[in-house]
């Protein structure tokens, strides 16, 4: 008798729906970031550039098991899900603003999901050229998500 009980047991197991991490994070969300990237040349401080924004991102199911695409405005980027939280590879992003050029590199810390609030940082490292000179800086960007309804 014991033994009819377990392989049932192990039959309804196999039946069962497997859960996605992925699906608590796949949706669409409103976003704001805080933070500066300070322009150094040499020494001396040049600039300093608020990373402050609001906007959309969507969060979309990736072709691995457990990845996903974070998709906001002109840019995506590869992230991965374990439990509550999203692991993001890091990105390089160029940029141009007037005669100055930025080649910006972006490393994530793990995101978490508490409720349906996606927080994480990022460090940025930026390295730039106006006219003749050479700038390089460094920043912190804090990245809160609301996921809609």
């Amino acid at each position: 008798m014991m033994a009819i009980v377990a392989f049932s047991a192990c039959e309804r197991s196999k039946d069962a729906p497997s859960i996605d991490p992925r699906d608590a994070f796949v949706g669409d969300y409103a976003f704001s970031s805080t933070g500066n990237i300070d322009l150094y040349a040499g020494a001396v401080k040049v600039i300093s550039i608020p990373m402050d924004q609001v906007g959309e991102l969507s969060i979309v199911p990736g072709d691995k098991d457990d990845a996903v695409w974070v998709i906001a405005s002109r840019d995506s980027a590869l992230a991965y899900v374990k439990d509550n939280q999203l692991i993001m590879e890091p990105t390089t992003d160029k940029a141009t603003f007037r005669e100055l050029v930025m080649e910006m590199s972006f490393t994530y810390s793990n995101g978490t999901l508490k409720d349906s609030l996606l927080s994480l940082s990022s460090d940025v490292e930026i390295t730039a050229s106006y006219r003749e000179h050479t700038l390089f800086g460094t920043g912190t960007v804090d990245i809160v998500a609301t996921k809609k309804k």
